[in-house]
């Protein structure tokens, strides 16, 4: 490692830019080094298709290198790599012939104007530290979030399993904070909804007890 590569290790992102517009190549391998991995996971973790997520990461950083020169950093650095990464991931599922989404509204339970439910089945889910760690309930999860509209899954991809926060994630959207909350509330809804119907259509579901009168 050359004593230019060395410094550049030590940088906080922020210090990269500079580097990076000026064609830096070192500042770029640097960027690579730190957002490869993180990338590759927010697009596989969105597309849920290896191929997919390797092309997106591909050209997420291909237009991560052509555009930097005109990046405005009203963002950070992390913000601005991550929304390309997402754009490329959600181009590639929009145009995968295959990707069959369900919709939200024939998934969910029916709420009225107060966002109260109306209709459904009992609130009810099998304890969560128990029932996650098997593996069949991870499979049915993931193929939940498979069948999440793109948008939904951009949402809860970044705020619950990428850990950002609401602000970062509106931002990487380009939604209002409001927005994210909203899709974010009901792509929880969703998959509450079909993990439910897992464990009732295997029988595991206890009946709901009559309510004292």
């Amino acid at each position: 490692m050359t004593a230019e590569r060395r410094s550049l290790v030590s940088v906080p992102d922020a210090d990269l830019i500079g580097p990076l517009k000026a064609g830096d190549e070192q500042a770029f391998e640097e960027l690579l080094r730190r957002f490869e991995g993180k990338v590759y996971g927010l697009a596989r973790s969105v597309t849920r298709n290896e191929s997919d997520a390797r092309d997106a990461l591909q050209d997420a950083f291909l237009s991560v290198y052509r555009k930097i020169g005109s990046f405005k950093e009203e963002s950070s650095l992390s913000t601005w790599i991550y929304r390309i990464a997402v754009n490329a991931a959600l181009m590639k599922v929009r145009r995968r012939r295959d990707d069959r989404v369900v919709s939200l509204e024939e998934a969910m339970p029916r709420y009225d104007e107060r966002e109260h439910r109306v209709t459904g089945d009992p609130d009810w889910f099998p304890r969560g530290d128990e029932a996650l760690l098997r593996r069949e309930l991870r499979e049915v999860m993931s193929a939940a979030i498979k069948d999440l509209p793109t948008d939904y899954r951009a949402v809860f991809v970044l705020r619950d399993q990428e850990g950002l926060d609401t602000r970062e994630v509106a931002s990487i959207l380009e939604l209002s904070v409001p927005a994210v909350k909203s899709r974010l509330h009901r792509a929880r809804l969703f998959l509450r909804e079909r993990i439910q119907s897992y464990w009732r259509d295997a029988g595991r579901c206890p009946s709901p007890q009559p309510a004292d009168r």
